[in-house]
This record gives C-alpha cells, sequence and structure tokens, in this order.
C-alpha cells in the first residue's frame, strides 16, 4: 500500500504521465511477488498497543510490531530500511538492525 501511494503522491507532485504511472506500478508488483506480505492480525495489534521508546504514528507503529514478532517467530536476524526519522530510531531502540539516512546501525 505504501508503496502505491507514494507513486500517487509522485504522479500528482511531479505529473507524471499514465505510462510513467503505469510502468512504476508494473515494477512494484513485480517486487511485492518477490518478498513476503504479513496479515494484520490481533497479535501484530496487540503488539502495536505496547508502549514504544520512541513516538511513533499508527502505520510505523504497526510496521514495528510486525518487525518485531516476525524477528522473534522466525527466529531471523531483521535488518529495517526506513528513511523516516522516527522509524528509524525506534526498531534500534527494541533490538532491530536498521538502515537509512538517519541510522546505520
Amino acid at each position: 500500500m505504501e508503496c502505491l501511494r507514494t507513486l500517487d503522491r509522485l504522479r500528482l507532485a511531479q505529473g507524471l504521465t499514465d505510462v510513467e504511472i503505469a510502468s512504476r506500478r508494473e515494477t512494484v508488483s513485480r517486487l511485492l511477488k518477490a518478498i513476503e506480505v504479513v496479515e494484520l492480525t490481533k497479535p501484530i495489534l496487540s503488539r502495536a498497543l505496547q508502549s514504544l521508546p520512541t513516538t511513533l504514528g499508527t502505520l510505523d507503529t504497526i510496521r514495528l510490531a510486525t518487525a518485531l514478532l516476525w524477528k522473534e517467530r522466525m527466529g531471523v536476524d531483521l535488518i529495517m530500511a526506513t528513511q523516516d526519522e522516527g522509524l528509524a530510531t525506534a526498531p534500534h531502540a527494541r533490538g532491530l538492525r536498521v538502515i537509512s539516512s538517519f541510522a546505520s546501525v
């Protein structure tokens, strides 16, 4: 959803043509097939309701809760990539590695 919303913002802000938007939507679709989409579940929402060490909006809190639960359940070391300053700080405070223009831990 975030990728498609960004494309919509770019279309409005930069006047992208229908052909440019169609091409970028196709690229997003192809990339999404290569990753696993995690459904929003009650455990994720419950985790998102817990107190956090930093201030985050609702969607970023859900992203962080999803990443933390995924790490715990899969037993893998995740690296969270973001260009949002708050979302770069919060995962690091919870033990996740972060790559962004604000932090690289």
